[in-house]
């Protein structure tokens, strides 16, 4: 198989990143605790395009992603393709767009304070730090994700619950991060080791 093919394959990995992230945001009412970093606080906003093949869905307004429109996207097969996302930590805010398929962000606004006019270093500097915040912070989701997403627990637990989810239904919160916690300890283990 070709280094391309394998690429192609895997798209669809960028796509369940951004449903688990959603699920994940609903589910922990937005806050977030990445493995390995502080938490955090991310939700989807403002615009959501979901795909399946050549249909697509195309939603926007203040939380497209609680509409039912989107859950009826996801029930049809779609998966996002891009969509807007909104991380707070501390007094701190990053806004930008997921591109699912290559996970490349796009339209990334940063909060900065030092402006245009204070020295180019330093300006840079903060730019490069917050940067470096921002993807250390969506890297240990990724690989909690992926940590999951290779687990028993995905198939056995998550999956089912993210379906009903999906559905409208309430999911068991308390089976969610039963399920979470025993595969992310595991992790947490092997690395200590």
């Amino acid at each position: 198989m070709e280094l391309l093919d394998l690429v192609e394959g895997r798209r669809f990995m960028g796509r369940e990143f951004v449903v688990w992230l959603w699920f994940e945001s609903e589910m922990q009412e937005t806050n977030l605790r990445p493995t390995g970093v502080d938490p955090c606080s991310l939700w989807l906003e403002a615009q959501i395009t979901l795909v399946l093949e050549k249909e697509e869905s195309r939603l926007k307004g203040a939380i497209p992603a609680s509409s039912p429109e989107a859950k009826e996207a996801l029930r049809q097969g779609k998966l996002p393709r891009e969509a807007k996302m909104r991380l707070v930590r501390g007094d701190r805010e990053f806004v930008w767009t997921l591109k699912a398929d290559t996970l490349g962000l796009s339209g990334l606004k940063l909060p900065t304070q030092l402006k245009k006019d204070d020295e180019k270093h330093e300006v840079f500097y903060e730019r490069m730090m917050l940067l470096e915040d921002l993807d250390a912070t969506l890297a240990a989701l990724y690989a909690d994700f992926v940590q999951l997403r290779l687990s028993d627990a995905w198939d056995e637990d998550i999956e089912p619950l993210m379906q009903s989810w999906a559905h409208g239904e309430k999911p068991d919160a308390d089976a969610y991060l039963v399920a979470k916690s025993a595969v992310l300890a595991a992790k947490r283990a092997k690395r200590k080791r």
